[in-house]
């Protein structure tokens, strides 16, 4: 066999199938289909020459897919300590999270606080912006990781199911007209589903201001002119929940979501564990 240059992802892929034991579950991890990473070991499979993993018999390596698993371990710990290195002594490493602006507020401060404990050398630029568009970002590589909403099938780590709530100021007392709702912009979930719940109920509502960022929403609700829906535990103290007392509608809960990059490296990854984790002790 003449020289060949293995593709480094095509190696951490199948440390991955080795991990979880199939396709299916390793597609979960890396967020891809399960025909990707088929594709992605029958190619590194060509790449070496020899069959890798035996599809036949509960999916077992074969004696030269232990060794190159074996040689995939090593070479990933050398790349991965050489980009940590390189990190350590160059400039800030920049890491893009994406979020929608409510959720920025509530979640990225600990997980921005906590883990700059561990690595000072990581810049954290935060892009806000509804999930929809976010998820597209990621799949692009635009940015590095996203906390979204569930939208569709949209698919990613399932980190927790939020419960929605209707709020409005201290006082605030409804007229006779349509209700008037200050919300995110066409295309969000929380949207959706708020202005579903309304139409389900045979209520009226109209909106009066719309804002992919939560200040100019929060001020509306403020002044009494709007009220809005948030993640419960995102309420602000000077806003109060409402629901049945003003004939609104129970909210449906909302799933978030994480999503990464399809080439995350190790850092990324890492961010990504601690977020997941923050939110398994919530």
């Amino acid at each position: 066999m003449g020289l060949v240059n293995i593709d480094i992802d095509l190696l951490r892929t199948l440390i991955v199938v080795s991990d979880t034991g199939n396709f299916t579950r390793a597609g979960e991890r890396l967020l891809r289909s399960q025909s990707a990473i088929s594709l992605q070991i029958k190619r590194l499979e060509e790449l070496v020459g020899e069959r890798l993993v035996d599809r036949d018999n509960e999916m077992r390596f074969t004696t030269a897919g232990e060794m190159v698993r074996s040689y995939a371990c090593d070479i990933l710990k050398l790349n991965d300590q050489l980009i940590s290195t390189l990190e350590t002594v160059s400039d800030n490493r920049v890491v893009k999270i994406g979020t929608p602006d409510d959720y920025a507020q509530l979640f990225l401060p600990s997980v921005i606080r906590e883990y700059s404990k561990i690595n000072g050398n990581i810049e954290f630029q935060v892009i806000s912006d509804l999930s929809i568009n976010l998820a597209r970002m990621v799949q692009d590589g635009e940015i590095d990781l996203a906390l979204i909403t569930r939208t569709g099938d949209m698919k990613g780590i399932n980190l927790t199911t939020e419960p929605l709530c209707w709020v409005a100021k201290y006082g605030f007392e409804p007229d006779n007209g349509p209700i008037p709702l200050a919300l995110f912009p066409e295309g969000c979930e929380v949207r959706r589903l708020a202005t579903s719940s309304l139409n389900k109920a045979g209520l009226k509502w109209s909106i009066v201001c719309s804002s992919s960022q939560l200040a100019p929403i929060s001020a509306m609700i403020s002044m009494g002119n709007a009220i809005g829906v948030l993640p419960t535990r995102a309420v602000p103290k000077d806003f109060v929940r409402i629901g049945n007392e003003f004939g609104l509608p129970h909210l449906p809960n909302a799933d978030l979501l994480l999503k990464l990059a399809p080439q995350s490296d190790a850092i990324t990854q890492d961010i990504g564990k601690a977020i997941a984790h923050g939110f398994e002790a919530l």
